[in-house]
């Protein structure tokens, strides 16, 4: 392994250890987290996450939102960082306030900047990175 393959290793077992950081405080802090798809679910898993991780599908129906109030007070939106996900997370995060369940922005403003800094705009881009650090 040469040293730019070290330098790289490095950065991505920091990345990651913050990442662990961040889903350990946000899980003392909500009550579930919304993810796309199952890749994402299980990306969360591997961190170690034990909260409730509720996936939603593309348009949220009445009975998405009607489940997560029922049971959670606190949330937090992990949608891609993408255009699409950014826009489906403020549209979501208005749907869940009105409903009367706190969304809690500020992780998933974390989380994008500790992935955006390794060019990641997901989480289930958390498992290739575990994988490169292995």
């Amino acid at each position: 392994m040469n040293k730019s393959d070290r330098t790289l290793q490095r950065m991505d077992c920091e990345t990651y250890e913050e990442l662990e950081r961040v889903i350990q405080e946000l899980e003392d802090f909500v009550d579930a987290i919304i993810v796309e798809g199952i890749h994402d679910k299980e990306a969360l898993e591997e961190l170690g996450i034990t909260k409730e991780i509720v996936m939603c599908a593309s348009k949220p129906d009445t009975e998405f939102v009607d489940y997560l109030s029922s049971r959670h007070k606190k949330v937090t939106i992990l949608t891609d960082y993408d255009r699409a996900g950014k826009e489906f997370n403020k549209k979501l995060s208005t749907r869940l306030e009105h409903a009367g369940i706190k969304v809690e922005n500020q992780y998933r403003g974390r989380i994008g900047r500790i992935l955006g800094l390794r060019g990641m705009k997901c989480i289930e881009s958390v498992n290739s990175l575990k994988k490169r650090i292995v």
